[in-house]
């Protein structure tokens, strides 16, 4: 939590985002997981978000989320960390931005927003729709064990290799 991108979309969530769901579900809790955490994401803490620092074993502030979001706004690459939720059924939201490397179906595997109302739609939308909510957490599970299994990667590198 103290790469730039990250320490700006934990920023965005809980200043931006977060008050937007908030008027709504006035108990939604967040955790900012993650080790290491920079000053500005130790200083969003409060009896709403808890920041927790290092965790031994990451997939059980997972099993503890009922959504998961990645808003990221700067910063390229494949997002292992939506990947990591997804392949354990939690329905996840993240940006155009973060999506690109990934791919995943907006609507179908995954949600996207680009801008606050958005991405607190998509987590007000979960939260309010069962259907959707199973819909989007079954889908991004299936996506992920089929577009991204070892077995998956495995064969497209073997491609490669190969010259096919």
């Amino acid at each position: 939590m103290a790469y730039p991108p990250n320490v700006d979309a934990a920023n965005f969530l809980i200043k931006e985002i977060m008050p937007l769901v908030w008027g709504k579900i006035p108990g939604a809790k967040v955790l900012l997981a993650g080790a290491s955490p920079d000053r500005k994401v130790l200083a969003l803490k409060s009896n709403m978000v808890e920041v927790s620092g290092w965790l031994d074993d990451i997939r059980e502030a997972y099993a503890s989320a009922k959504v998961f979001i990645a808003p990221m706004r700067i910063g390229t690459g494949l997002q292992n960390k939506l990947l990591e939720a997804m392949s354990m059924k939690i329905p996840s939201i993240t940006t155009r931005l973060a999506n690109d490397a990934l791919n995943a179906k907006n609507g179908e595997q995954v949600l996207i927003g680009d801008n606050a109302n958005e991405l607190a739609d998509n987590i007000l939308n979960l939260l309010e729709d069962t259907g959707l909510y199973k819909s989007i957490a079954h889908n991004g599970y299936k996506f992920v064990n089929s577009e991204y299994s070892w077995e998956e990667s495995t064969a497209k590198l073997e491609k490669i290799m190969k010259g096919k």
